[in-house]
């Protein structure tokens, strides 16, 4: 396994494990939190899961390029916005939490978010002043807060 991302801080590394899974280790957490994290995600995002085991799961590989890696335009937050808010209907109570451009991979017009670690259920208010938020954080005055 080739190793993509490790944070040392947070005691987690993400591996290549093969050309179509990923593989996120958690070096502090207990099995059942894995083990409850990996059925939230099963809920939230059918067919993401393919495997866990009591440090790690295996996720499905989107191939793509992190959206924070590409131009910046006005058509391209207009995109992401759309793409996030509807994100958010779709998985409803539950919500990703942290919509930083690196968890939102872009392969063509597909969108995928990856990164699951902060899923929960939290109040409707709470998600989109945090999107409105991380938006902002991302593209500054190209964010229209009033778009969401």
């Amino acid at each position: 396994m080739d190793l993509i991302k490790e944070n040392t801080e947070k005691k987690r590394a993400v591996f290549l494990k093969d050309s179509d899974t990923v593989r996120k280790f958690w070096y502090d957490k207990e099995p059942g939190w894995i083990y409850q994290h990996a059925d939230t995600l099963k809920k939230v995002q059918p067919d993401y899961v393919k495997k866990v085991g009591p440090n790690y799961i295996d996720f499905v590989r989107y191939v793509g390029i992190p959206a924070s890696k590409l131009k910046h335009t006005e058509k391209f937050v207009q995109e992401i916005t759309h793409f996030c808010v509807n994100q958010i209907q779709n998985t409803l109570p539950y919500a990703h939490g942290d919509w930083v451009l690196s968890n939102i991979i872009v392969d063509g017009k597909d969108m995928y978010m990856v990164d699951w670690d902060n899923v929960g259920i939290y109040h409707t208010v709470q998600i989109y002043e945090k999107l409105k938020s991380d938006l902002q954080s991302a593209f500054g005055d190209l964010f229209d807060p009033s778009s969401i």
